[in-house]
């Protein structure tokens, strides 16, 4: 901004204004737009070191997000997302930098200061400053691997971090990825975090080690207090995706099936993920309002037996051949696009809940011609 206003300042005069440098104490001197050029020269060697060194500490610790050891994978993780902010600011600095040297090139060529010309580094191509995008494409595969890891603690942080790095690289990038490796995250949604996985029996009996105080029901109680937070992150992630037009974009070829998966988790009876859902809906609403509305809807309407809505004009059918009530549960449309659900069923003041808050955060702003 400095430089642009100094050079708006010295368009006014025109051509030829190195003849009155002197004269008009209000204009910059051939030394004064030297010494910018050298800072100028300064900063964009400080801004490469930055960045060849954050693109070094990433490509060190990227295989670490594959890591059995669960404090790798959280260092690892930090670094990750620190690494990705600081590869953003240096290609944002890049492009400042290439604004004013077009600048200063421009106030050189209308001043006839061509003794300054040694001074501009070298033009780039800027290939190296193409940073982030290539490193990104190499960590998003140890992502997935974190994700799968089973560690809560591990795939929360990993959840929050690529909420980050996708609003940082932008949803583009992302969208062909969810589309690919969505499964790995829905999967964390698709089964309830209070449903028991069958255990195998063996024969004999398990030995109690003499220090462990903590017993079996404590441990069960733990691991559904941890899915429920993973649950919990994946739905926040999902929110913060979809509310961020940057990033909204990653979620769009999935949408049918997120939407379906996260409708499902809002009208079950598992009231703690009922805040997190809401939100996820809320943001996912800010893509595709109608989509969220008849799912929604689709539920609420086929268990609500009385005081159905009646058509605003007699041209238009009633609400159950719009959205007929669906023969089995397998019928709800969120389950069609989300897939089969587990562990989830339908809980009706759940659904009340959830569409009346729906209705009054997104469904009564819009507005229909």
């Amino acid at each position: 901004m400095h430089v642009k206003v100094k050079a708006s300042d010295m368009m006014k005069y025109g051509p030829g204004t190195s003849s009155v440098f002197h004269e008009n104490s209000n204009m910059s001197g051939p030394v004064e737009w030297e010494t910018l050029l050298l800072k100028l020269n300064d900063s964009k060697r400080y801004r490469r070191t930055v960045g060849s060194i954050a693109g070094s500490c990433l490509k060190a610790a990227t295989p670490q997000l594959a890591s059995l050891e669960q404090a790798a994978c959280l260092v690892a993780l930090d670094i990750v997302v620190d690494g990705i902010c600081a590869l953003d600011k240096v290609e944002a600095a890049y492009r400042k930098e290439v604004e004013a040297k077009e600048a200063i090139e421009e106030v050189i060529q209308l001043c006839s200061l061509y003794q300054l010309k040694d001074t501009i580094d070298v033009a780039d191509d800027g290939a190296d400053e193409n940073r982030l995008l290539p490193a990104m494409n190499k960590i998003w595969p140890f992502l997935v691997v974190c994700i799968q890891s089973g560690k809560p603690v591990v795939v929360r942080r990993c959840l929050s971090v690529i909420s980050t790095v996708v609003q940082v690289c932008g949803g583009d990038f992302f969208s062909r990825r969810f589309h690919t490796d969505g499964p790995h995250f829905w999967k964390l949604l698709t089964t309830s975090p209070f449903q028991r996985k069958p255990k195998l029996k063996e024969p004999g009996t398990s030995l109690q080690l003499p220090y462990r105080s903590i017993s079996i029901s404590s441990e069960e109680s733990l691991a559904e207090v941890s899915n429920l937070k993973v649950h919990i992150a994946v739905l926040n992630m999902i929110a913060d995706l979809a509310q961020n037009k940057r990033s909204a974009s990653a979620l769009e070829v999935v949408l049918k099936k997120v939407s379906g998966i996260v409708v499902g988790i809002a009208c079950s009876g598992v009231v703690g993920l009922r805040d997190a859902s809401v939100n996820a809906l809320q943001g996912l609403s800010s893509i595709d309002p109608d989509l969220v509305w008849i799912l929604l809807a689709d539920v609420y309407y086929s268990l609500k037996k009385k005081d159905l809505p009646s058509p605003p004009t007699s041209d238009l059918p009633e609400f159950s051949q719009v959205l007929p009530p669906p023969s089995t549960p397998k019928g709800f449309l969120y389950v069609e696009y989300g897939g089969q659900t587990y562990g989830f069923d339908v809980d009706f003041s759940s659904v009340e809940v959830v569409f009346k808050k729906m209705h009054s955060l997104v469904f009564s702003d819009q507005i229909y011609y």
